[in-house]
């Protein structure tokens, strides 16, 4: 049993692959009853608790994970309870926004993360150690002086050690983007990292310099609900009006995409960037009946 859970607990940590646990199931018929005996527990913990959740408030919560072992004792019987309380010592913890939801949370090591639309991270505190594990979106991290130990941010390939300070987080369809707004950070490769920097990180190649201020802007004002540009095309404006829209913005000529536009807009509602885009250049837009916005020249 204990076995099983230490499978469990590597598999959610991501520290082992899925060829390598069907393996050692299939090696044995016992490894297989045990594996789903020790799961089925831990659900019955998940779902305890998503019972005990609330919604998220505008101010950040603390997160108990002293609750959580005690609700995965319960939820378990004596041979499996043991089994429990060793994969939830070493397993993640979780946290995520839908799209257009943003939240604030506080880390039992004081750590304050802020979860921009669409985002996915997971966590893990022991033995004075942080590690933090960006699995989609964006995140800003404020870490606080009181913190004690390391504490390790995680992407892919990506990996950083935060010093006291704040930092903005983004995982890009083909690239890591870590920016330093104050404070230090080190990469993986030992590279220092001071307030202004950012590293773009690409399958295993690490690129450092200095930020635009464009940029910076950007990560600040996202967490106000805003959106920042200046002089970029329309269809990466409309990319990233559409991060945080459901139904999305469509534009139906290509043409359209070359023009160029800045401003400052709210994440929530585009209608300051149609009123803008008809105003300046003549774009209509029209809603469909699932609330789709299509972009036509006018």
């Amino acid at each position: 049993m204990e076995e099983a859970a230490g499978w469990l607990a590597a598999l959610d940590a991501g520290s082992v692959t899925p060829q390598a646990f069907e393996q050692w199931r299939a090696a044995d018929p016992r490894h297989a009853i045990a594996f789903a005996q020790v799961a089925h527990a831990f659900e019955q913990v998940e779902r305890l608790r998503a019972v005990e959740d609330r919604p998220a408030e505008p101010a950040p919560t603390a997160i108990n994970r002293r609750g959580m072992l005690r609700a995965g004792v319960l939820a378990g019987g004596a041979s499996v309870a043991g089994a429990l309380l060793a994969v939830r010592a070493t397993a993640r913890e979780h946290a995520k926004t839908a799209i257009g939801e943003r939240r604030a949370l506080v880390l039992d090591d004081g750590t304050r993360i802020e979860l921009n639309t669409g985002t996915r991270i997971s966590w893990r505190i022991d033995k004075g150690e942080s590690r933090i594990w960006l699995e989609r979106g964006e995140i800003g991290l404020t870490v606080p002086a009181s913190l004690r130990g390391k504490l390790t941010l995680e992407a892919g390939s990506a990996r950083f050690t935060l010093g006291t300070g704040s930092f903005n987080a983004r995982q890009q369809p083909e690239s890591f983007d870590f920016l330093v707004l104050n404070g230090m950070a080190d990469s993986v490769r030992g590279d220092g990292l001071t307030a202004g920097a950012m590293a773009r990180v690409i399958g295993q190649n690490v690129a450092i310099g200095p930020a635009d201020p464009v940029t910076l802007d950007r990560a600040r004002s996202w967490k106000d609900g805003q959106l920042v540009f200046e002089g970029e095309s329309l269809d990466f404006v409309v990319a990233e009006f559409n991060r945080y829209l459901d139904p999305r913005i469509v534009i139906a000529d290509p043409a359209l995409s070359r023009i160029r536009l800045g401003g400052r807009f709210t994440t929530t509602n585009p209608n300051d960037l149609l009123t803008a885009l008809h105003a300046s250049f003549g774009i209509r837009s029209q809603r469909s009946e699932n609330g789709a916005i299509t972009l036509t020249a006018g």
